[in-house]
């Protein structure tokens, strides 16, 4: 921690809460303003050892009976924990997305592997295609020279064969072959029922490809990487005006479709799939690669924000089980510069603040209010003087204090006694 630096900010949550904390780590500098019960406890900026009783002791001080709190560290986040994380909010992005009220009969959260989607999300080249730890689950070289080959033609030949007529029907041959061949089709048999789900979304082409975005995510990472490399090759067929027919009859859009859809969208029971739909999903998917293997940037957010909250330091109060999190609306890390910056400013603007919210706070009787004033003008005198500079300014926010009764009526008969008053002593 002795790099790090955080401010607090004394922000009407400052008003809200029964017990506060702000202060700001500049180098070891530490101010705690706290708040019980409508009245402001307030201590001096002092330096600290973490580790030392003084720190234990003494990270609260306050006026009237404050309990003492402290700052409870995190332990580092797992590995487990972040793929958790990634997992549940994956999850719940997509039943939102889907529309659907529960997942039941669409997706067994036992069939979300965390550690896949981290792996989706972080381990990808500059083009954002997935690079697999273990290469003995990648395609073989030559399914991935022939995928060159025609994704580039007919600049591709890397293995300088001879080019001979219908080589490159030969060549779609054998990539096809290596497709049809797989166990399951890339989308897997487990995530079915989710892309069939997506098929009524194609109509609107931002919600389609923002369902697609959040359920590719839960591919193993291999399916994920064949299926990227497999929609840019079909796109790049389709788009390639140089390459010549791949068939005598059919268009070679269509060819590519008809070609790789059993091997992109299949169920365990062939009678299930709609020939037509799949079709669909899988033009879908090629017109959109770019945009459908992207990680959805609402999506990030959320797991970056849910971690954050879990490495925030936490305040507990003495005998209480129950810990509370620095909010970031009044927390946030910054950096050496900014600290320095904050050491040049001190700990005025926070006093200057609580004072402020101390004389606008209605709910506060004008006794109490009174005392507290008169308790942070003996504490705080500059604070003080700085906002009542002469006894106008001050008459014109505090209110006066009225006479009691009591007083009135001493007052009252205080001026028929006057004439004996001289006679009277008081002296032992």
């Amino acid at each position: 921690m002795s790099n790090t630096y955080y401010e607090f900010f004394p922000l009407e949550f400052l008003f809200n809460c029964r017990f506060v904390m702000l202060g700001c780590y500049c180098t070891g500098i530490v101010l705690f303003v706290c708040k019980l019960r409508g009245f402001p406890s307030l201590m001096s900026p002092f330096l600290f050892d973490q580790t030392s009783d003084l720190w234990n002791k003494r990270h609260s001080v306050a006026i009237g009976d404050v309990h003492e709190c402290k700052l409870i560290r995190r332990k580092e986040i797992t590995p487990k924990q972040v793929d958790h994380i990634w997992k549940s909010i994956t999850v719940a992005n997509l039943q939102r997305v889907l529309g659907l009220k529960s997942l039941d009969g669409v997706l067994n959260p036992t069939h979300v592997n965390g550690k896949h989607i981290v792996h989706n999300v972080f381990s990808v080249n500059k083009t954002g295609i997935v690079i697999l730890e273990n290469k003995a689950e990648d395609m073989p070289y030559w399914v991935v020279s022939a995928m060159k080959c025609l994704a580039n033609w007919p600049n591709g030949n890397e293995t300088r064969q001879p080019v001979y007529p219908g080589f490159e029907r030969d060549v779609l041959r054998t990539v096809a072959d290596y497709f049809h061949r797989l166990k399951e089709p890339l989308l897997t048999f487990h995530l079915y029922e989710v892309f069939v789900n997506i098929l009524s979304l194609l109509q609107e082409q931002e919600i389609a490809t923002e369902a697609l975005q959040v359920s590719c995510l839960l591919l193993p990472p291999p399916n994920r990487r064949r299926l990227q490399l497999l929609l840019r090759l079909m796109a790049r067929v389709c788009q390639n005006p140089h390459l010549p027919p791949l068939n005598d009859t059919i268009a070679t859009c269509t060819l590519m479709v008809q070609i790789f859809s059993h091997c992109v969208l299949g169920s365990v029971d062939e009678m299930d799939l709609d020939e037509l739909l799949a079709t669909k999903l899988v033009t879908f998917m090629m017109e959109h690669h770019n945009t459908i293997f992207q990680v959805p940037s609402k999506l990030h957010s959320q797991v970056e924000e849910q971690l954050s909250h879990l490495k925030r330091v936490r305040i507990k109060y003495a005998g209480s089980d129950t810990e509370f999190s620095a909010s970031p609306a009044f927390c946030k890390q910054i950096s050496r510069v900014g600290s320095e910056e904050l050491k040049a400013i001190g700990t005025q603007t926070p006093l200057q603040e609580l004072l402020e919210g101390l004389i606008a706070d209605k709910e506060l009787p004008a006794k109490d209010k009174r005392k507290r004033l008169k308790q942070f003008q003996k504490l705080y005198p500059e604070v003080y003087h700085n906002r009542f500079p002469t006894e106008e300014s001050k008459a014109a926010v505090i209110p006066e204090k009225t006479p009691g009764l009591k007083s009135h009526m001493f007052f009252n008969l205080k001026k028929p006694f006057q004439p004996f008053q001289r006679s009277w002593s008081f002296r032992a």
